[in-house]
């Protein structure tokens, strides 16, 4: 019932997109959904169009990975030892405020125009969501369960292991789900800055053509790739916390 509904929405945003096209909207700037999926089909059969899928996929994999392993790992490190975590919250939270949009053109000086420059700007967007999010989860534990370990002869490891990181995992997926689109976020803004490959450099050449046909393309591109990367990571919460009761999957505040 619900992939009913959803169909019926996609098919009555077609209709207006449509429709507002031929009467009140210019094509100019809208283009209309016969032309877009019209250039949709150019592009699927261009081998250049493979080419930058693949460039943009290689920076979000290596930027998301190492954001995510990072900000989980300084998570983990503060935890472990709060008052470190104590000493350096405030210059975290500073850190975190800086606009990181803001550090591309910087981040092309100091790593290039290259694969480097967009892998370090989705690793610093998605570093901050999921440091935040592993730190929340972990300083969630109630205390009487790590103190019951402690009663039972259990090691640090051994109650990190098996209370810790079991009571923070929500947070941690939730953390690792939010910022997926930011590092997708951070690859494209790299591109339009400075690249000569790569779907954000494609989707900046049609914006700067003003073909809005081509441009309209590509978000769709971009959304579907989207898409479908967050139904994985999706699945891959499911498996992880499938001993979770379905409701207690997603922390409250997150939910």
């Amino acid at each position: 019932m619900i992939a009913i509904l959803q169909a019926m929405v996609f098919v009555a945003f077609l209709l207006f997109w449509g429709i507002a096209s031929q009467t009140f909207a210019d094509p100019f700037y809208i283009s209309t959904p016969a032309a877009v999926f019209a250039k949709l089909a150019t592009e699927l059969v261009d081998p250049s169009f493979y080419r930058d899928l693949r460039v943009t996929a290689l920076e979000l994999a290596a930027g998301y990975a190492a954001g995510a392993l990072g900000g989980i790992g300084t998570a983990v490190l503060f935890g472990r030892w709060p008052t470190l975590g104590r000493v350096f919250d405030p210059f975290f939270v500073a850190m975190n405020s800086i606009p990181r949009i803001a550090l591309a053109p910087l981040l092309v000086i100091w790593f290039g125009i290259d694969l480097a420059s967009k892998i370090v700007l989705a690793a610093t967007l998605v570093y901050f969501i999921t440091f935040f999010n592993a730190l929340g989860g972990i300083r969630s534990v109630e205390q009487r369960l790590i103190n019951i370990g402690h009663i039972v002869g259990a090691s640090d490891w051994q109650i990190f292991r098996k209370i810790i990181l079991p009571g923070s995992a929500s947070w941690i997926m939730a953390g690792l789900r939010i910022s997926l689109p930011f590092a997708l976020i951070g690859v494209i803004v790299g591109e339009f800055v400075a690249a000569a490959s790569g779907l954000g450099f494609r989707l900046n050449f049609y914006a700067t053509s003003y073909n809005a046909s081509g441009t309209m393309a590509m978000l769709i591109v971009m959304m579907v790739f989207m898409t479908l990367l967050n139904f994985s990571i999706v699945l891959v919460e499911r498996w992880l916390l499938r001993w979770q009761p379905r409701d207690a999957a997603v922390p409250r505040n997150m939910a």
